[in-house]
């Protein structure tokens, strides 16, 4: 209970420090960064077309990944999510997750994969477990069986997914501390017949989490054109899907949404966090995939986060009016703190509930 208190404390100071920061415009040191490692993608989703897209001629080397991420003002990252694309895709992810781990001896990484390629992961999550590294392992798993095929566009793909979080399984009893396996389903009209099939199918083989995700959409995925999309016919189906969520204050705010509501939040995208892509361009989150902040290849970290086209991006973010990008939410409620405080306080039986979970 100390340590929670504890932890309180230094996230109520900082999360008033960073307010005030933000009020007069000066910007923060980012705790957190999400990696397009490469933009190559052996899937074929129908709800996205990173697969369609060419991929990129001159990705960062390894040399230039160490550099940026050698940047001083990148010391207190905490966390990381290496993404893609298909993160493993790229014949040296096993170095990259070694140069983190280096640089950010005190982050979680999390590695986010199809499973297509699920020998290749289990290598990957093996030598980075060896060395030290708490990785996550984010599998994506939209349905069961033939229908995950169907959606992801590959066959056999779920298959392998299978296979993947049963050799996980066996690496996990190895090392509890060091390794978690979740799963993730993009709730849409694609999914909503498959939600409970997908969770049933979690808790039976032992995902540690099921993670349901916000059908975000932006150039980043290339599905734009969908967001005029009608979905009054399912939205009931919907609230019952998301109120089937544990507690969480991503779950409230997808239920206002789905209200009519506005979920317009206090956003900290190109401040406390940021997102990469595979050649260092840097941009705020993946809903702002095209507000470029600058490109890490050319200029410092440091050098792009204290600029005038810095400074212009991140009033852009702060008209945004919200979303429901799980990290991207959830970074920002931790930079802020006060969203965490209020959700507490509305839902006391959480405080003991972590407690007793020893968080």
């Amino acid at each position: 209970m100390t340590n929670l208190f504890q932890k309180f404390a230094v996230r109520f100071y900082e999360g008033n420090k960073n307010i005030i920061k933000t009020l007069v415009r000066q910007p923060l040191k980012p705790r957190w960064i999400w990696f397009e490692v490469t933009d190559l993608c052996n899937s074929h989703c129908t709800h996205c077309q990173i697969w369609a897209k060419k991929e990129h001629a001159q990705p960062l080397t390894l040399a230039e990944i160490r550099e940026i991420f050698s940047d001083p003002i990148l010391k207190n990252v905490e966390g990381v999510i290496n993404s893609g694309g298909e993160a493993v895709l790229h014949p040296d992810i096993i170095e990259i997750l070694t140069i983190e781990h280096e640089l950010f001896p005190k982050a979680s990484l999390n590695l986010s994969t199809n499973g297509i390629w699920a020998d290749r992961v289990l290598q990957v999550a093996e030598e980075a477990i060896k060395k030290g590294i708490q990785l996550n392992v984010s599998i994506s798993l939209d349905g069961v069986g033939e229908r995950h095929d169907q959606i992801r566009g590959v066959p056999g793909n779920f298959q392998k997914v299978d296979f993947l979080i049963a050799h996980l399984k066996e690496l996990r009893a190895q090392y509890p501390q060091l390794l978690t396996i979740t799963a993730g389903l993009t709730l849409s009209r694609l999914t909503i017949n498959e939600y409970w099939k997908v969770k049933e199918y979690c808790q039976v083989v032992g995902v540690d989490e099921l993670i349901v995700q916000w059908y975000n959409q932006s150039s980043f995925y290339g599905n734009e054109a969908r967001s005029t999309e009608d979905e009054s016919d399912i939205r009931e189906e919907l609230k019952k899907i998301i109120n089937d969520q544990p507690l969480s204050t991503t779950r409230e705010r997808w239920l206002k949404l789905l209200n009519g509501k506005s979920i317009k939040f206090n956003c900290f995208a190109g401040n406390s966090f940021f997102a990469m892509k595979c050649d260092g361009t840097i941009v705020p989150c993946l809903t702002y995939w095209d507000n470029v902040i600058g490109n890490a290849r050319n200029q410092s970290v440091s050098e792009i986060w204290h600029s005038a086209q810095a400074a212009q991006v991140r009033q852009i973010v702060a008209h945004c009016p919200g979303c429901l990008n799980s990290w991207g939410l959830g970074w920002s409620a931790s930079t802020n703190f006060y969203p965490r405080i209020a959700f507490f306080m509305k839902h006391p039986q959480e405080i003991i509930k972590r407690l007793k979970a020893g968080k």
